[in-house]
């Protein structure tokens, strides 16, 4: 991709923030790619995932994740964030925003789960999350799913970033959210991987769809959207950032 050819008016702050299993890596095309035109992205791993999974125990759950967001906004003096999570991400994301609401700008949630209050990721995930609650797991962290059930058909892209998963740990899908979904005061987006079958997130899509306080999109990709169609991506991305100009940036891209 060629970004320097499409100069950015007003530069933002990105938080991006992993699914599970995965770490900041997985955004590392995408950062680069705002980071070009202007933008400041961070792209932080969870607690005990990514470069992180050294510091994995079985206490993790989803207030260490969000207090790993929060504090990064806070001590990196953050404001006017544009928040965006991916998969269990969008989790962290409903907490982040309920917790330090004067510091975000705009949230995204890419392929994610929204929770309502009291909601876990587990609610959300069908025979997944019946698998989640009722194996035993050793040491409460559960072994990366193989990425070719997330609709991700490239063998060698599965191969590659399969050897980067780690163990998730288990209290981050049981622990329910304490985020109150309220009607957004700022710009929300959320985007679908349409070619993911089985897809837990066409719920979220279909609940978004006709709500006028949403702006809702698709992607024709697998789950893995930001490595299996990184032009699409980065177009959905920028498009919340006002005054950015990425004419010609459109990817196999579908807008409502």
């Amino acid at each position: 991709m060629a970004a320097s050819h499409f100069p950015v008016k007003r530069p933002r702050t990105y938080v991006l923030i992993h699914g599970a299993w995965h770490g900041g890596w997985v955004w590392k095309e995408t950062a680069t790619e705002l980071r070009y035109m202007g933008h400041e992205v961070y792209t932080p791993s969870l607690t005990g995932l990514g470069d992180r999974a050294h510091l994995a125990h079985e206490g993790i759950t989803l207030d260490t994740h969000t207090d790993d967001i929060v504090n990064l906004i806070r001590m990196e003096q953050l404001n006017d964030v544009v928040l965006v999570g991916w998969s269990y991400g969008g989790m962290v994301v409903s907490n982040v925003l309920a917790r330090i609401p004067e510091r975000i700008g705009a949230v995204m949630y890419f392929d994610a789960f929204v929770p309502e209050l009291g909601k876990c990721l587990a609610d959300y995930a069908g025979e997944k999350g019946r698998v989640f609650r009722e194996r035993t797991w050793p040491d409460q962290r559960v072994p990366p799913f193989p990425l070719k059930g997330f609709g991700v058909t490239d063998e060698k892209l599965c191969e590659r970033v399969q050897k980067r998963l780690v163990c998730q740990p288990l209290q981050t899908f049981l622990q329910p959210s304490k985020a109150l979904v309220e009607r957004p005061a700022i710009p929300h987006s959320y985007v679908m991987a349409a070619a993911y079958e089985g897809t837990p997130f066409q719920q979220f899509y279909d609940k978004f769809n006709h709500d006028p306080g949403w702006s809702v999109h698709t992607l024709n990709t697998g789950h893995l959207a930001m490595l299996t169609d990184p032009v699409g991506t980065f177009g959905l991305l920028a498009d919340v950032a006002p005054g950015f100009n990425h004419e010609g940036y459109a990817g196999e891209v579908s807008r409502r």
